[in-house]
């Protein structure tokens, strides 16, 4: 492992990695695909009401309000995938899959319920199981852009970046406005050497966020890493305009200024970069 790959390495963690990152971005409640299922007018209201304690963080109001739309309406499939999101925001990841287990016996076709079920599975530390219900939804809803960046994040936190390309590119032609998406396809592409593509993915990051300091720090690398040193300084300082406080940033551009024979400009950048807390 090269030493720019080291400082590439914490780079990759400037957003917090957590399962669920565009979960905000999709409908709040699950989506079911019942078809010929006429709910009951009171289970409606009950799981309206609970929807909202959920989306207001009260999660023991909103299982009881879940609940109650169950006595009502026993076989809402709906109701038990949200009740099986609220206990998992509660922590309580078995007794949510049991939620999207029963949603499933009512209604196996449910993407929805497949997809929290491998949430769930991933918060277990159960990659492959999350895998294996991501696929079943993937299966069912090939093109929810959640059920992809989730199954190729799963592949990135185990160390499979040739098996998450793929599932960042699919996600990048269902949701290409969304400038992590592209950072994360960036990301994994680093890892797997893949310059050139990094230097796609995160041009086209920046322009739509030009503000993302971690899009133009793995276009550095990139450039670094294609011997294209000028570029790369511009691409570091650009970063480090955004986000001074990285002390891989200013290691790695140490690294680029040295390859330059720029030794006093880079003894700098080591200083910051040991400062803010970097060791090498």
């Amino acid at each position: 492992m090269s030493k720019l790959t080291i400082g590439y390495k914490t780079i990759g963690f400037w957003i917090s990695i957590i399962i669920l990152t565009m979960l905000m971005l999709l409908a709040v409640s699950c989506q079911p695909e019942q078809q010929g299922h006429a709910s009951n007018p009171e289970a409606i209201a009950q799981n309206e009401l609970g929807m909202k304690m959920y989306s207001e963080k009260a999660y023991d109001k909103a299982v009881l309000y879940f609940d109650r739309a169950l006595e009502k309406d026993p076989s809402n499939a709906s109701v038990y995938c949200n009740k099986g999101l609220t206990l998992n925001a509660m922590g309580k990841f078995d007794q949510a899959i049991q939620c999207y287990d029963q949603a499933i016996q009512y209604d196996p076709n449910f993407a929805d319920a497949w997809y929290y079920r491998g949430v769930s599975n991933h918060n277990k530390k159960q990659p492959d199981k999350a895998l294996e219900n991501f696929d079943k939804a993937i299966s069912i809803k090939g093109d929810e852009a959640v059920y992809w960046y989730d199954k190729g994040f799963v592949y990135t936190e185990q160390g499979k970046y040739t098996e998450a390309i793929p599932c960042y590119v699919k996600t990048t032609s269902l949701w290409s406005d969304n400038s992590e998406v592209w950072d994360r396809l960036a990301y994994a592409q680093m890892k797997s050497k893949l310059y050139d593509d990094v230097l796609k993915s995160t041009d086209k990051s920046i322009s739509l966020n030009p503000a993302g300091a971690f899009a133009w720090g793995h276009k550095a690398m990139a450039l670094h890493e294609l011997r294209r040193y000028d570029e790369a300084i511009v691409a570091f300082d650009k970063a480090l305009a955004l986000d001074v406080n990285k002390p891989a940033l200013w290691y790695s551009k140490g690294l680029t200024l040295e390859t330059l024979k720029r030794t006093a400009e880079a003894k700098k950048c080591y200083d910051k970069a040991r400062a803010l807390g970097y060791q090498f």
